[in-house]
């Protein structure tokens, strides 16, 4: 079924650095699921952050933070602190954030048998 039908769908995201972790304490993103359009949008910021010349740091954080901020949804097991935009420039790297656009671009989520795995 296309994902268009279904605009409410999410899905769960996890950075490969926490995907061992059991899943009663893995810090989770939870992302919309993405159109072709969609996707195209966060390539082309990934993309943008990989241009050359490159961009300023701040351009690049913020554009990753921004297009972040469109996919995700909210996140559960991180320390308390509440899922806002401004929330994830204090929780992740940029390395980090390039991950999860990267993940959320191609809708891969935690696979049934890694979500099994660390049950």
């Amino acid at each position: 079924m296309p994902l268009f039908l279904e605009p409410d769908q999410r899905f769960s995201v996890s950075l490969e650095c926490d995907r061992d972790k059991p899943a009663e304490t893995r810090p989770t993103f939870f992302a919309k699921s993405q159109t072709m359009r969609n996707q195209r949008k966060v390539g082309e910021v990934l993309d943008s952050i990989y241009a050359d010349p490159a961009p300023d740091i701040d351009e690049m954080f913020t554009a990753a933070c921004d297009m972040l901020a469109t996919v995700l949804v909210g996140w559960k097991n991180m320390g308390g602190i509440e899922y806002s935009r401004e929330a994830l420039e204090d929780v992740l790297t940029f390395t980090e954030a390039r991950e999860l656009l990267r993940l959320v671009m191609f809708n891969q989520g935690l696979t049934d048998d890694q979500k099994k795995a660390t049950e």
